[in-house]
């Protein structure tokens, strides 16, 4: 039996294995990660450290904490240059540190099996690997208030100021990174928790406001430093972002210059569950089939005979659903951090079925293992010559897009190099031990071989498929043309209005953070940049002011399915 701190090891290995070699592959292809990445940039070459400014004049109106690690690992590793490497590092290095916090708040309190097998389903469930691989505050985020929720409980049951200490960093760091959000739930969780454990209200209400108030002084330094940069438009937008948002505020009630948007129904977080916990929701579904239902009653008596652990990772669960349930504005990464709690549930029951109802494991194991055969078939067949997708594509589809999609993975599979075969010997090997095992008697090692599959099918996407994605749509190769042709420093401009504009973040990274805001400075001359569809009307608003000669046009293969146009402008006399 391997040892818990061996136990532990092997978490960390597989999640930065299946993690941090990959991050430096494939482009910037849409508008979240490159708008990240822009404000480190602002930081390192403009010394904007407080309140960095990215495409033109567009401040942040986030604590910065993410773009400090961002700009400091550049800085480190890369003479100050941002990269997609550099500007993912701090997810991949908040998702290991993570999956090591996981382990041992499970490990000290659940059998070391359930712990590890938890920690696996977030290493390779959908949504966590998702944002483990990408320039957001999201992973970063989740790192601080999982950390922080763990933390609080442990402190809360053994009063050390150790762990008091590490509460308030964490706490601190999720502030940082997000807002008020970040002290608010790990608060509100540890207040509920303490009622159910049956302590007085007021008791459990002042415990939480002494234990927010520290990284709340904190945050609270970093908004009166941000509000003397930015004065009355800085604090407009995080009173839109922090209550504004909660309450379902309009655009027009507060007064900001975008919309908030992403407006989902009140079942949204549920389906956002069961797509992010892929490929794990599969054996939910066939479990379904197998295991014998009980009376609600019967249920609730469960829950009243909760283990301690089980009990905190319900109420994780049910009040963070319930509080970002409210507002109309819904992603499925808010509720990120409650995935290991969830996971904790799940993998008791995997380990109830592996005892119970094996044949649920088996074909569960089967339909990964079936999902891996039909990945290797269809890219050993287009290496062979035998399968031809490119021209299969077009008795399937007329769409100009899916046919660039379908082409650039057949000429991957045509010409796949050494890192598509290695990917593939890897996958094939999965697959023949899963298929060795899927009959042998021990359920749990059939299980395992699952979720080697599932780790070597994700190794696979970031390491072969998705870096030709990326940078099949991305807009680094037209931003590199232009600023070859052109001398564009200081000299290109944008319309920065995202109530009329979509805002070309990307093009922005890539040209190195250079645009200024068209509407406000009304240039002599210089150089414009826009898409397509906004082209006659910007011409037809300000042709009686200027001259526009199109000099460059993209692809319309990008995010916004429109022709980036380069234009060079001068004020008619």
């Amino acid at each position: 039996m391997l040892s818990q701190r061996k136990y532990l090891l092997f978490i960390l290995l597989i999640a930065t294995l299946s993690t941090l070699p990959w991050i430096g592959l494939g482009d910037f292809y849409t508008k979240g990660e490159p708008r990240e990445a822009g404000l480190a940039i602002s930081m390192i070459e403009k010394g904007e450290w407080i309140i960095p400014t990215s495409y033109a004049d567009e401040f942040a109106y986030k604590p910065p904490l993410t773009h400090w690690l961002i700009a400091s690992f550049s800085l480190i590793l890369n003479k100050g240059e941002v990269t997609p490497f550099t500007s993912r590092l701090p997810s991949t290095l908040a998702f290991i540190a993570m999956m090591g916090v996981c382990f041992l708040f499970f490990a000290r309190r659940r059998s070391i099996r359930e712990a590890f097998i938890a920690c696996l389903v977030c290493i390779t469930c959908f949504e966590i690997h998702r944002s483990a691989m990408t320039t957001r505050i999201d992973m970063l985020l989740t790192f601080f208030l999982v950390s922080g929720i763990i933390q609080l409980v442990n402190w809360y049951e053994k009063r050390r100021m150790g762990q008091l200490l590490c509460s308030w960093l964490m706490l601190g760091g999720a502030a940082l990174t997000k807002g008020p959000v970040g002290i608010v739930m790990p608060c509100l969780i540890l207040g509920v928790y303490q009622l159910i454990r049956k302590e007085p209200f007021f008791r459990a209400v002042w415990r939480c406001v002494c234990l927010g108030l520290p990284p709340l002084i904190l945050l609270s330094w970093w908004y009166f430093a941000a509000y003397r940069i930015h004065g009355d438009d800085f604090l407009t937008k995080a009173f839109a972002e922090n209550i504004g948002r909660f309450f379902s505020m309009s655009t027009e009630a507060l007064g900001t210059d975008y919309n908030l948007g992403v407006e989902n129904p009140w079942y949204y977080y549920p389906l956002s569950m069961a797509a992010g916990l892929l490929p794990w929701t599969i054996p939910l579904l066939v479990s379904l089939f197998f295991i014998r239902y009980k009376r609600v009653g019967a249920c609730f008596d469960r829950v009243k005979a909760m283990d301690k652990a089980g009990l905190y990772g319900l109420t994780v669960i049910v009040i963070s659903l319930l509080f970002f349930t409210i507002p109309s504005s819904k992603r499925s990464t808010y509720i990120l951090f409650i995935y290991p709690f969830v996971a904790l549930f799940i993998a008791r029951f995997f380990l109830y079925l592996t005892e119970k109802r094996p044949l649920a494991i088996r074909i569960s194991t089967t339909i990964l293992t079936v999902a891996g055969i039909a990945v290797l078939l269809v890219v050993g067949l287009s290496f062979a010559g035998i399968l031809d997708l490119e021209s299969l594509s077009h008795h399937l589809s007329k769409r100009e897009r899916t046919l660039r999609d379908i082409k650039l993975f057949a000429d991957l599979f045509r010409y796949p190099g050494w890192p598509g075969l290695w990917a593939m010997t890897a996958l094939l090997a999965a697959v023949c031990i899963t298929g060795c095992l899927i009959w042998k008697k021990n359920c749990y090692r059939i299980l395992m071989a699952g979720f080697g599959v599932v780790c070597t099918i994700n190794i696979c996407m970031d390491s072969f498929f998705l870096p030709a994605f990326k940078n099949g749509y991305s807009p680094r190769p037209f931003a590199e043309q232009i600023s070859r042709a052109y001398d564009l420093e200081n000299r290109t401009y944008v319309m920065n209005n995202l109530l009329k504009y979509k805002n070309l973040y990307g093009l922005n990274f890539y040209l190195r953070n250079n645009f200024r805001n068209f509407e406000k400075e009304q240039p002599e001359e210089g150089f414009f940049i826009t898409l397509s569809e906004y082209a006659a009307g910007i011409k037809a608003e300000y042709g009686n002011r200027y001259e526009f000669i199109q000099l460059e046009a993209s692809t319309v293969f990008n995010e916004y399915k429109e022709e980036m146009l380069l234009f060079r402008i001068r004020k008619k006399q």
